[in-house]
């Protein structure tokens, strides 16, 4: 079939001109650039020069223009297309042609049908040919002397590198249109699926491991990994989405681990509030996940048919993870599939600490499955299937011992465990079809994608702990066995569609890229629990712990989300103006039935609510020249008030509180400044960013005194005022080989982020806040990507301040890791890492925060000491 062509900027090692080419519209996908309408500049003019002469020579597939300037200096022109037009702007030009500001000659040849040259402004000449049926291209002709440029008509292949990678760093999550990452204003980062294949990544903690600012906390007792934290914000208020479909919520700790990295092409890390282009829950940043598509798999052979196999192996956990992939395509490539088919098994983790980690087996499957029709090289259909199912069974050595069951006098009870196990569960299913289409002729519409989707997630928790039962108070004690078998789950059901459009255009000196789209979807969520006990002469009850059960802790709610937004890049010269707005509108309707009612017996009333926001942005990115440029971004966050703060409400008499709907809770808000450089030159790369965010109305759980009836404490779920977090992000590499093909390179990143909740009049640290972090390392690759090697240090500060004096603080630590990679032929390919090379006793903060000094668990949050990853890679 046709592949979809590639467009790509290079630097010529040969002749110190740099070649520009303007093609046909193409489609543009993940790692392209659509020239179209979208001007790429390679550099930029110091000074003002004047065009003097022009000549135009007929050539057997087109004509060259050669420009002549009074001082012979050749001017740097700016290309892009429109209609069957090329126009060629010179900033810092001026045009005196004998005497005259204009030039024009008519029926060049039979392609191209007239040339006009005109002074637009004091500072800029243009160039408009037109062609007779197709717009023509355009590229600079290597010349001593003047400027040349070669003019033809149809479409060309240019695949040339900027120095000699393979592909420009291209961003989709930050504009939701493909964007130079050079060009981006904002920070992005990017992890793809080579560095997740070499580096061994197994989860969403490993994901970040290297990544200062962005970090994964870890449950070690049970529920394993947990969520992101980008800048000091985390949980529900960072949105995570699979191929643009948010991953379910993380319920009291339950966590949002539900991805197959086997299946991921890359990740998009947006590092700041992104509401204005994704709604509510982007208030902390995005992480995106984008799945490979069948394509993906046929280029790496260039063969109609693919299938590789994967075995990898994690000291960790003892794990043992299989993963096979089958991808083909018909005669004439209309029609493509895939199948990536997961299995994982493990243990628990191990700990460096001084106590034994809960025992647990581990077991997982997934499926993901891929069916697209080309209908041409332009516009598709793909429909997705993905599942995962995880399984988790857990000895709770850490919950063996004496816990209350009743402390309201003059009753007391408690339960005194001698075995406590616990069943886990995890699915996440997934079925989508995606349109795609990108119009190969100039029109006010040049793109547009259309997905619907379905997705349920379900989370069941089974836990079963044996003991005895101490009755006090009341008459003698009394001790009978008992059994209490717990069950707890969690869903969510995602309805919805999107609509997305783009329209490229150009008005006097600037293009526009129009990016516009709705986005409508329904969220229902569920909570039921129950318990029983089941006493040694088989009588049961459902009355535990003061709850009588089945219940649920809060009613199921349906959220309706409606937002539409629009984003404009406009390109003017040097300066990328990048302005948006969304507005977002959400339903909360709870839906009451006799579960939740015999949760909530003092019958708290629990409200339907409404509301809308607007969330705008506005980035600007300054391209002092081809390899630096200057960005800055105010973008406004927002987040709806969740079902669970808004809707919660039950009563426990055991331990004497309440806890109390708010159907007047306020979205939060937050204002992000963030200012920045990049740069990017044949032996280093660099940027370096500093943030400022405010956020407002912050919804926590507040203790609102004891309830006068009865003295049972009261919470509930309220604004509080503000809340301020603001630091520095660096990152550099520099290669020693100029071609980046081959040898050694260097690579630093760092991030200090300082946090305050300023509620109240009081300005106390932001208990989210992760300590100072950087990385260093050394890597190699031999010539032909045979081989590679990679030494990482990373050093964690300490944690010196936090709200709550018995707090545990970790101290800081260093951690040495060795990582490397030997293709043996283009099908065969092993990765090996060796992590905390020496054998690092340490606490993670994301871990262990909240956790005070004297409990009684701590050295099971431990990492492991030194440990070891590999796995081996056939592919045909």
């Amino acid at each position: 079939m046709n592949k979809t062509q590639r467009q790509i900027i290079k630097k010529s090692t040969l002749l110190s001109l740099t070649v520009l080419a303007i093609t046909n519209p193409v489609e543009a996908q993940e790692t392209t650039i659509k020239n179209q309408q979208q001007p790429l500049i390679v550099a930029q003019n110091n000074s003002k020069t004047t065009i003097t002469g022009i000549q135009i020579n007929p050539r057997e597939s087109g004509i060259e223009i050669t420009i002549e300037t009074d001082d012979g200096t050749r001017p740097v022109p700016l290309i892009m297309n429109e209609s069957e037009q090329v126009i060629i702007d010179f900033v810092d030009t001026t045009l005196n042609i004998n005497g005259d500001n204009q030039f024009q000659v008519n029926d060049i040849s039979l392609d191209i049908s007239n040339i006009t040259l005109s002074t637009l402004d004091d500072n800029t000449v243009r160039i408009v040919v037109t062609g007779t049926q197709q717009t023509p291209f355009g590229e600079i002709v290597p010349s001593p002397d003047n400027l040349v440029l070669s003019l033809t008509t149809g479409q060309r292949n240019t695949a040339q590198n900027i120095f000699n990678q393979d592909d420009i760093t291209i961003t989709i999550t930050g504009t939701r249109t493909a964007r130079r990452l050079l060009d981006s204003a904002n920070s992005i980062t990017i992890i793809d699926s080579q560095q997740i294949e070499r580096q061994l990544i197994q989860n969403i903690q490993d994901l970040v491991r290297y990544e200062p600012g962005v970090s994964v906390g870890r449950a070690s007792n049970r529920f394993g990994n947990q969520d992101f934290n980008i800048r000091g914000i985390d949980g529900n208020r960072v949105l995570l989405q699979v191929d643009g479909i948010r991953v379910p919520d993380n319920f009291v700790g339950r966590g949002r681990d539900y991805f197959n990295l086997e299946t991921t092409k890359r990740v998009e890390i947006i590092k700041g509030p992104a509401s204005a282009l994704y709604g509510s829950d982007a208030i902390g940043g995005v992480v995106s996940f984008i799945t490979k598509d069948p394509q993906d798999y046929l280029d790496v052979f260039g063969n109609s048919f693919y299938t590789s196999g994967q075995i990898g192996y994690d000291s960790r956990d003892e794990s043992i993870s299989l993963t096979g992939v089958l991808a083909g395509e018909d005669e004439d490539g209309k029609l493509q599939f895939s199948t990536v088919f997961g299995f994982g098994s493990g243990s628990e983790f191990k700990t460096r600490g001084d106590a034994i980690a809960n025992p647990q087996d581990t077991g997982d499957l997934s499926l993901t499955a891929k069916l697209v029709y080309n209908f041409n090289d332009h516009s598709s259909l793909k429909f997705t299937g993905e599942f995962l199912d995880e399984e988790v069974e857990t000895n709770l050595l850490d919950e063996v011992g004496r816990t209350p069951f009743n402390l309201r006098p003059p009753n007391l009870v408690f339960f005194d465990r001698q075995l406590s196990e616990a069943t886990d569960t995890r699915k996440r299913n997934r079925f989508s079809l995606d349109y795609n289409s990108t119009n190969p002729s100039p029109s006010w519409l040049d793109a547009i994608n259309a997905k619907i989707y379905y997705q349920d997630a379900f989370i069941r928790e089974q836990k079963i702990s044996s003991g005895i039962q101490q009755s006090l108070g009341m008459g003698p004690p009394r001790f009978a066995p008992v059994t209490r078998d717990e069950i707890n789950e969690f869903s969510q059901e995602v309805f919805g569609g999107e609509i997305q459009l783009q329209s490229d255009f150009q008005t006097a000196r600037a293009s526009h890229r129009l990016v516009y789209g709705l986005e409508l979807f329904n969220t229902s969520t569920s909570r039921p629990r129950d318990n029983t006990l089941i006493f040694g002469d088989g009588t049961t009850s459902k009355f535990v712990i003061g709850e009588e059960f089945p219940n649920k802790t809060f009613p199921d709610t349906d959220t309706l989300r409606i937002g539409a937004y629009i984003q404009d890049e406009i390109e003017m010269g040097k300066w990328s103006i990048i302005p948006g707005l969304r507005w977002d509108y959400f339903s909360l309707n709870a839906n009451e039935d006799d579960d939740f009612r015999r949760i909530n017996v003092d019958n708290f009333e629990v409200e339907n609510r409404n509301d809308s926001a607007f969330s705008p942005k506005i980035g600007v990115v300054y391209k002092a020249t081809p390899e630096l440029s200057l960005y800055g971004q105010y973008a406004r966050g927002f987040r709806s008030p969740p079902y669970d703060d808004a809707n919660i409400g039950f009563t426990n008499f055991a331990f004497q509180y309440a806890v109390l709907p708010n159907g007047d809770l306020s979205p939060e808000t937050s204002d992000s400044f963030e200012i920045g450089v990049r740069g990017s030159y044949p032996q280093v790369d660099f940027s370096l960013a500093g943030f400022y965010n405010n956020y407002n109305n912050f919804i926590d759980n507040v203790a609102l005194g004891d309830r006068p009836s009865d003295g049972f404490r009261q919470f509930q779920a309220q604004n509080i005022d503000s809340a301020e977090i603001y630091g520095v992000e660096a990152r550099a590499e520099y290669f020693f080989n100029p071609t980046r093909q081959d040898g050694f390179s260097l690579v630093s990143s760092l991030a200090w982020t300082e946090g305050n909740n300023n509620s109240d009049g009081n300005s106390v640290p932001l208990n989210s806040i992760d300590p100072f972090q950087a990385v260093v390392g050394l890597r190699y690759r031999a010539p032909e990507d045979r081989w590679g090697s990679e030494l990482v240090g990373t050093f964690v500060g300490a944690k010196t301040n936090a709200d709550g004096d018995d707090l545990f603080l970790p101290n800081g630590y260093f951690l040495l890791d060795l990582i490397g990679y030997y293709n043996f032929s283009k099908n065969t390919s092993l990765n090996v890492g060796l992590f905390n090379l020496f054998d690092q006793k340490y606490f993670v903060w994301s871990d262990v925060r909240g956790t005070t000094v004297d409990n009684a668990n701590l050295e099971r949050f431990a990492p492991p000491g030194f440990n070891a990853g590999i796995n081996f890679r056939l592919r045909f």
